[in-house]
């Protein structure tokens, strides 16, 4: 199988539900038959944080997978909110846990998209520490 070079909504929205796994069927999030189905929001905000209104204009493929991981986590997440903890006769179940790791699995794609976002900007500057206290001084400038 070839890595895809282009992508539609409707693939797109199937690269979302492949993200969450068995997560997306839980929550009943799919992709429709010929557009993004669940995922259609997604795929808005997706376009919107790549800086496109049109997914052919989307032309950097590893930008725009990287985007859809952070959004398809993102809308995993708020799927899951309006599920609790609870007790019944036989079992007690703990959905919090599938919160949690949606929580992080956001922030592990939120750090990959990171690399795309541009009001990320690493600056390596020199620093000259002038009060360095382990450089030697001479006298004179001890005294001052």
């Amino acid at each position: 199988m070839s890595a895809p070079t282009v992508y539609t909504e409707k693939t797109l929205g199937d690269y979302m539900g492949a993200v969450l796994g068995s997560l997306a069927s839980i929550l009943s999030l799919a992709s429709g038959a010929t557009d993004a189905g669940s995922f259609s929001e997604a795929v808005n905000a997706t376009l919107l944080a790549y800086g496109v209104t049109n997914i052919s204009q989307a032309t950097d493929v590893l930008k725009l997978r990287a985007l859809a991981r952070a959004e398809a986590w993102q809308l995993a997440l708020d799927r899951l909110s309006g599920l609790y903890d609870f007790v019944e006769p036989g079992g007690e179940y703990k959905r919090s846990q599938m919160h949690a790791q949606a929580e992080l699995s956001l922030q592990a794609a939120r750090m990959d998209a990171l690399v795309y976002d541009p009001g990320y900007v690493v600056s390596v500057t020199r620093q000259d520490v002038v009060n360095d206290p382990y450089r030697y001084r001479t006298d004179e400038e001890r005294t001052l």
